[in-house]
């Protein structure tokens, strides 16, 4: 017991030392459920062939990093012991398992999170109850047992501690076949008899994962630079003036730069962006030949590439919204998101905006 903890703790320490840069690959947290049927041994006083009995189990885990995932696991069906009297007799017994495992993706661990990789295995380790009942076959056969046994009925109750390793075979991006085998280790009383020993119960199992919410990695977007700062415009000639009549000269209307800034993570549109905001619609509602190109961005600082990409989405039309509600034509808009590639100011808080030029 004392070298699967050391075992467990080493595996620990290497995930400390290598988890931060897997989580900055582009992986969202997910649900996963896992099917499992195969055999249990129950190591006792025969050979093993004569304590061989079916098992199954259900799981329900979440992969909350790259590496690290638990799961709550239940195992039932049968167990079966021996006694030995001059002759082997075999009783069986049904059993109910429930314990919490933590797991750890050794593929992601020593080779960093990859979302198609074709086999991931891992190991785990868990600690949880077992409950053991249906003694009847065991308790016929009370008279071949010693007196010092532990003969249990109707029932056993003793905790019980897991560890084992598995295999996760993608067949696709939502199923895996999977593969396991592990050890409980359960009070000797399992299995009717009395000592100061654990009793183990080895099971190899084989089954199914289906996962829920596993994103794909993001697209790498289309990086379109900023559109280029307008040439400037030559001033109108003077119209002919004509004697003792004033000439009102106005100015050709160049362009409006407004920058609406966000708070981080977020893309709703704070008071004082919003009197930007009715600058931008005042201006085109003067000149109606008018387009705005709106710009959104992240800050490459926080969140993933796929978050980012998404924030400077909203952050972009969620001002278009804005103009086009104010009164200006759908048409007159151009919106247009770079996510974290491409940061247009030198500090995150500046680079969480949507950049909005009118020409």
């Amino acid at each position: 017991m004392k070298r699967i903890i050391t075992i467990l703790a080493s595996v620990a320490l290497v995930a400390s030392l290598s988890v931060a840069n897997a989580q900055k690959k582009d992986f969202d947290p997910y649900w996963f459920l896992q099917l499992q049927g195969g055999a249990a041994e129950t190591i006792g006083e025969t050979v093993w062939t004569d304590l061989l009995s079916p098992s199954g189990a259900i799981s329900l885990g979440y992969q909350f990093s790259p590496v690290f995932a638990a799961r709550l696991n239940a195992n039932a069906w049968q167990g079966k012991g021996a006694i030995n009297d001059g002759q082997t007799r075999v009783y069986k017994y049904n059993y109910v398992e429930g314990a919490i495992d933590l797991m750890a993706d050794l593929a992601a661990l020593f080779g960093g999170y990859k979302f198609d990789r074709t086999i991931n295995p891992y190991i785990f380790g868990g600690v949880g109850a077992n409950y053991a009942f249906n003694n009847d076959e065991a308790n016929a056969l009370s008279k071949s047992f010693p007196a010092t046994n532990y003969l249990w009925d109707p029932s056993s109750i003793s905790p019980a501690l897991r560890a084992g390793l598995g295999f996760n075979i993608r067949l696709s991006d939502a199923v895996a076949l999977n593969l396991e085998g592990n050890t409980s280790f359960i009070n000797d009383h399992f299995n009717s008899k009395k000592g100061s020993k654990a009793d183990f119960q080895i099971k190899a199992l084989a089954g199914l994962t289906f996962s829920f919410g596993k994103a794909k990695p993001a697209p790498a977007p289309v990086i379109v630079p900023p559109a280029p700062a307008p040439a400037p415009v030559k001033e109108p000639e003077p119209a002919p003036v004509v004697e003792d009549e004033p000439v009102i000269v106005e100015p050709a209307f160049e362009s409006l730069q407004r920058n609406i800034f966000f708070v981080i993570n977020k893309w709703d549109i704070r008071d004082s962006e919003q009197l930007k905001i009715d600058e931008i619609v005042a201006c085109m509602k003067e000149h109606p030949e008018t387009k705005v190109r709106i710009s959104g961005y992240a800050d490459k600082d926080t969140g993933t590439a796929k978050r980012n990409q998404f924030l400077s989405e909203k952050r972009s039309e969620i001002v278009a919204q804005a103009i086009i509600d104010a009164g200006i034509s759908k048409d007159r808009i151009i919106t247009e998101y770079f996510g974290d590639t491409i940061n247009p100011f030198n500090t995150p808080e500046e680079n969480r905006v949507a950049v909005c030029l009118v020409k």
